[in-house]
């Protein structure tokens, strides 16, 4: 997990130590406590021993058959194949001081072979009637069957650990071997009917009906209907000669789909085995409850209701489309928690709530040519809200979790999914007056410790404690807006294309702050810890004490580590050269170009940590929409710098 990976331990061990030892060993901080003070793993050595690798191929295709029965009516049938096969091999080498890390050292090697197979049958009418009427019915099934197997095994004790030695049978201990197989299969029937009424007015009715395997037997279809309606009133009359607007229509449409990313077997509760014990002289195995089912799960299901517009002006050159949704989603498929109590097996799914989402989406392009110069630009802006309106039980789910015990996040009823929900730091205490005279926080806060605000208390009003029930809902981790300007370019031979992307208004909570900011490891610390802390009245509102004592206080989960997430980033740019037909005949080619290109160039933000855009750690991926917006540090975007060369022959 993120927890541990070789970016944090860049972050926590102190630069000014050496990567390596007088024996040209990775150094362990452990080998001279005094001199190396600090903690966590030395960064190059952790990510040079653990050799860790995956070789994937991947086969697929399609092959289809098409019958015209008579000249409106045609028969589809298509039969795709997607094969994967995954290899993995991983040796975890035992280094550090005496031996001390990965003792003792192990190997592992697992593949996992899968198998989608798609069958896919429509039969299509579509018929025009006296130049007026257009009518298209399709009537369709769709089968999906996967399969997966998979093998593992593993081995401890290596005697040596050099490349060429490391296969399982040379381990001595703790052999051991698994297997599995997964199935999951989803069947549909569908249907479509779409007419329109010389060219103006447009109707489209669509209805499926899914049955999926991952619901058990007592909830296993769904049915999720969908309608629109249009208007082209550019081919109305009193449009037609229009010299300004040349494409309008307005459109409607309302319609449901369903969800059913739940994993397989959630239905079910899972026996698996794995735990071993001492049996007299012998080992046992035994099995234990993995996870538990709900057989009444059934399909989550989005209902979303749309008003758009698109509008093309000046012969299209100009051309808009502004459109607003409506979404609720209903029997949200979740995973609430469980009590400690209830032992260490993973909590059921339920369909445990409901979220609206609703927004604004606005497109507008623009495009044209001065003589040999022909150039677009495009503008996308949207803007995203949400609410989370029920949930089941009326319980409130605490997840994104920051440490052990500590959650970031809360989805409630009234505020938006995976909201965060933190205690609010006000600033410094100064003194020992500004302690006395706020709300108490505990026996040894001093000053230059974080204060934070009394919002609530067990009666829902201050009360001059700083305990659970101030915390609060603070921010959200997805944006209020988010934007994209796109750019090209032609001239002669030449073409030039930028991308922007830009977010604004969540919000991110840096995880790997709070670990190497709240003192309470010897980790290295920021910058802004050295520069800002607080040390004595006046000196600093806004970072504490350097103090060991102060930790419990100061690493609470709350704003301190809470930040704005807004970025916008040169996504992509490109420069291409197309080389002249006089050039392609030289070398017989249809096509010959060369283009140079480069990849999240630059990024404007006030987010201290490595990326904005940063991926979902390992820590939150079992949650899902529950932990976003939680960073653990994990590897930035890269950035990418190309030369290409593209021939066809």
């Amino acid at each position: 997990g993120n927890g541990g990976s070789v970016v944090r331990y860049a972050f926590f061990r102190t630069p000014i130590y050496p990567v390596y030892d007088n024996k040209g060993e990775y150094l362990d901080y452990y080998q001279n406590a005094a001199q190396f003070y600090g903690d966590g793993y030395n960064p190059p050595g952790f990510a040079k021993k653990y050799d860790w690798n995956r070789i994937g191929n991947r086969a697929f295709g399609n092959v289809y058959i098409n019958w015209q029965i008579i000249d409106a009516l045609a028969f589809k049938s298509d039969y795709g194949v997607d094969i994967n096969a995954l290899n993995e091999k991983r040796f975890n080498e035992n280094w550090g001081y005496q031996g001390r890390i990965n003792n003792p050292n192990s190997l592992s090697e697992s593949s996992i072979y899968s198998n989608i197979q798609t069958w896919k049958n429509t039969l299509t009418f579509d018929k025009e009637f006296n130049g007026m009427h257009h009518l298209n019915v399709l009537f369709g099934t769709e089968l999906i069957q996967s399969t997966t197997n998979g093998h593992s095994a593993s081995a401890q004790s290596f005697p040596d650990q050099i490349e060429n030695l490391r296969y399982l049978r040379n381990g001595t201990t703790n052999e051991r071997v698994d297997s599995y197989q997964e199935n999951w299969a989803l069947f549909s029937l569908f249907g479509r009917a779409a007419y329109s009424f010389k060219s103006k007015y447009f109707a489209e009715f669509v209805v499926r009906r899914d049955g999926s395997s991952r619901f058990g037997s007592n909830n296993p279809y769904g049915v999720f209907p969908a309608a629109s309606v249009g208007w082209r009133l550019d081919n109305e009359a009193f449009l037609a000669d229009s010299k300004i607007i040349s494409h309008l229509k307005l459109r409607l449409s309302a319609g449901q789909l369903g969800n059913q990313e739940i994993g397989n077997y959630s239905f079910a509760s899972l026996i698996t085995s794995g735990v071993y014990y001492p049996y007299g002289s012998n080992i046992g195995s035994g099995y234990y409850l993995q996870k538990h089912g709900n057989e009444n799960l059934r399909w989550e299901t989005q209902t979303q209701y749309d008003a758009g517009i698109d509008l093309g002006m000046f012969k299209s050159r100009l051309f808009i489309y502004l459109d607003y949704y409506n979404k609720i989603t209903d029997d949200m498929l979740v995973q609430t928690p469980l009590p400690p109590s209830s032992g260490s097996a993973e909590s059921a799914f339920f369909n445990a709530g409901k979220v609206q989402n609703s927004g604004v989406e606005l497109e507008v392009t623009f495009k044209h040519h001065v003589k040999k110069l022909k150039y677009s630009i495009g503008l996308v802006f949207s803007h995203y809200s949400n609410e989370v309106l029920d949930l089941y039980g009326g319980n409130p789910i605490p997840a994104g979790r920051i440490d052990n015990g500590f959650y970031a996040t809360l989805t409630e009823v009234g505020h938006p999914i995976g909201s965060f929900y933190l205690y609010e730091m006000e600033g410094i205490f100064q003194d020992v007056q500004e302690i006395e005279d706020h709300a108490f926080q505990g026996n040894n806060i001093l000053p230059g410790d974080v204060m934070f605000k009394d919002v609530s208390g067990p009666d829902g009003v201050p009360d001059m404690i700083i305990d659970s029930h101030d915390r609060d809902h603070v921010g959200s981790p997805f944006p209020d807006f988010t934007y994209g300007l796109t750019g090209t370019l032609n001239y002669l031979n030449w073409d030039f294309s930028f991308f922007f992307e830009g977010i604004t208004g969540n919000e991110i909570y840096w995880q790997a702050a709070h670990d190497i900011e709240g003192f309470y490891r010897a980790f290295n610390v920021t910058t802004r810890v050295y520069d800002d802390r607080w040390t004595g009245p006046g000196t600093s509102n806004t970072q504490p004490r350097v103090s060991w004592s102060g930790a419990t206080n100061n690493k609470k989960p709350s704003t301190r580590f809470l930040f704005d997430g807004s970025y916008l980033r040169l996504k992509n740019v490109n420069l291409g050269y197309t080389f002249s037909d006089k050039v392609r005949g030289k070398i017989k080619a249809t096509s010959f170009k060369i283009y140079v290109s480069a990849q999240n160039l630059f990024t404007f933000t006030k987010y201290p940590g490595l990326d904005p855009e940063m991926q979902t750690s390992d820590n939150a991926k079992a949650e899902g929409d529950l932990a976003v917006g939680i960073d653990w540090g994990t590897y930035p975007s890269s950035r990418v710098f190309s030369i290409g060369l593209n021939i066809g022959f």
